[in-house]
């Protein structure tokens, strides 16, 4: 099964998530919303089912 590694940190009252494999951001406004935000993130850019792939979030800032 494929991981994807997500990063996340807080910013203006939210956390932003980044998937440094396809470059991409989104938000999500609860810790509870992360897994599920970047999964939907990544399903929706590379077509893939969401039961397909999984996600490791690492709590920090990537060095972009």
């Amino acid at each position: 099964m494929r991981t994807f590694e997500v990063f996340a940190w807080t910013e203006s009252g939210s956390f932003v998530l980044y998937v440094p494999e396809i470059e991409s951001l989104t938000r999500a406004k609860r810790v509870d919303d992360l897994e599920p935000a970047a999964r939907d993130l990544i399903a929706e850019l590379l077509g893939l089912c969401t039961d397909s792939f999984t996600v490791q979030v690492r709590y920090r800032r990537p060095r972009l």
